[in-house]
């Protein structure tokens, strides 16, 4: 149900307008913030919905490790380097893709911006700590220079606590704050390895 309503507050940026794919990329400089976990989680969601494609960035590769473990078809994997996005990315377009969720690694700025540079939407997964605050500057600056849409996602937020809330308005000074945080619960991390 969380997860419902959490895609639905982003409906206006992905909602389907015609023929046009929504290429969806979690960016964030800083690991260790959820951008895989919640990427895996919106694509499973999305996967129900339409046509959807996941592609891992990251040379870690936790996202395909997650896809592997599933028993489900949707979302699949696309496989594609930095290099090859633009590319990759015309060729979901034109399978009938409705949604492509792209998880970046952290620390390389040049891939971290490659995503962004091919994204209709860029989400942002911070944590409710002053480290997390501060790292969210490189791609904050990114986004802002590039122009495009984005979000910061309030990630394992401890319910009613000061510093959640002060964490919040902190990000709302630097743009939009999704209006459905996701709370810390072992669902989530567990869900990495149940696929």
């Amino acid at each position: 149900m969380l997860l419902d309503s959490y895609l639905l507050s982003f409906s206006y940026h992905l909602t389907d307008t015609g023929m046009n794919m929504k290429t969806i990329v979690f960016a964030a400089s800083k690991g260790g913030v959820g951008k895989t976990t919640l990427c895996a989680a919106l694509s499973a969601f999305a996967g129900e919905h339409g046509k959807t494609a996941i592609i891992d960035l990251d040379p870690q590769g936790s996202l395909s490790a997650w896809w592997n473990k599933r028993e489900n078809d949707s979302p699949e994997l696309i496989e594609s380097s930095a290099a090859e996005l633009p590319e990759t990315l015309k060729k979901a377009k034109a399978a009938g893709y409705k949604y492509v969720f792209i998880d970046t690694p952290p620390s390389h700025m040049a891939t971290i911006e490659t995503g962004i540079q091919n994204a209709d939407y860029i989400l942002v997964p911070c944590q409710p700590s002053p480290i997390d605050i501060e790292a969210i500057g490189d791609t904050l600056s990114v986004i802002e220079e590039l122009g495009k849409p984005f979000a910061f996602v309030m990630n394992r937020l401890i319910s009613r606590t000061r510093i959640g809330e002060q964490a919040v308005l902190l990000l709302a000074n630097h743009g939009k704050v999704a209006g459905v945080p996701v709370v810390q619960r072992t669902t989530f991390a567990t869900s990495m390895t149940d696929g």
